[in-house]
């Protein structure tokens, strides 16, 4: 099974590619449907999909139980949730090869949950960019584990409040994807706190919220601050990234001492 912090990394990894939706596709390409995130981030994962390219296939045989969602507050990091259509409700669509089991639902649409709190899932659909990150539950009713993930390992986010600093400049480019060639969302002033989240602690980059923005920053642009006096968790490669920065300065100001 994939662990889940390496199955969420890979969502990521293939939405960042993602330039536009088409049916049938996996987003290996830049084209993406809805159940292609899911199959893509599990090939980026090493996982060969076993079934059928479909969001009702993967329904009624990649999950390991599926519930309703009565709230955002219901979900959890990683869960697959659906958007479905009750028999005789407009736009039902079922493909006929399921209309002889006992779920007669159709589930027309699906996404990964990638954040709980925030809420936020993240699915491929027909929009410009072929990405979609809702931030209210909506449609999406119902939801459960996939049979491949291993959801009992890790998965944790850590969010934290962070200033705004670069060597140079006088701002930090805001990206919407975790890549340097993403469009550039909002140039945020130097000294402006953030809140940032960590996915996973081995990634150059974190999710940041600024100003009503949503977008990815580098860690190394990002000075963790306190909140109300709580202690922040920072990460030993961004210890360690300040202690060089910290011994390169004070070699700068003792070199200067010495000429005077």
């Amino acid at each position: 099974m994939i662990p889940l912090e390496k199955f969420l990394e890979c969502v990521r990894e293939n939405a960042s590619r993602v330039h536009s939706y088409e049916l049938g596709c996996d987003g290996s390409d830049g084209k993406c449907d809805c159940i292609g995130l899911i199959i893509g981030a599990l090939a980026l994962a090493g996982f060969r999909w076993p079934g059928v390219h479909g969001s009702n296939w993967a329904a009624r045989n990649a999950m390991d139980g599926l519930e309703p969602v009565g709230s955002a507050g219901e979900t959890f990091l990683g869960e697959i949730v659906y958007k479905a259509r009750e028999p005789g409700e407009a736009g039902y669509a079922l493909p006929d090869r399921y209309k002889e089991g006992e779920d007669l639902r159709d589930y027309y649409h699906v996404g990964v949950v990638t954040s709980v709190d925030p809420f936020r899932v993240t699915h491929c659909t027909n929009v410009e960019g072929g990405v979609k990150y809702d931030t209210a539950l909506g449609a999406w009713r119902w939801g459960g584990r996939l049979k491949y993930v291993d959801y009992e390992e890790g998965g944790e986010e850590t969010s934290y409040w962070a200033a705004v600093t670069a060597e140079s400049g006088k701002t930090v480019n805001l990206r919407a994807k975790p890549d340097k060639k993403s469009a550039i969302i909002a140039r945020v002033p130097l000294g402006t706190q953030v809140r940032a989240t960590v996915y996973d602690p081995d990634s150059v980059w974190r999710r940041v919220e600024t100003g009503g923005k949503t977008g990815y920053m580098m860690a190394e642009y990002l000075r963790p601050v306190g909140d109300g006096g709580e202690t922040v968790a920072v990460e030993r490669n961004t210890l360690e990234a300040w202690a060089d920065a910290l011994e390169n300065t004070a070699r700068e100001i003792r070199a200067l001492l010495a000429r005077e």
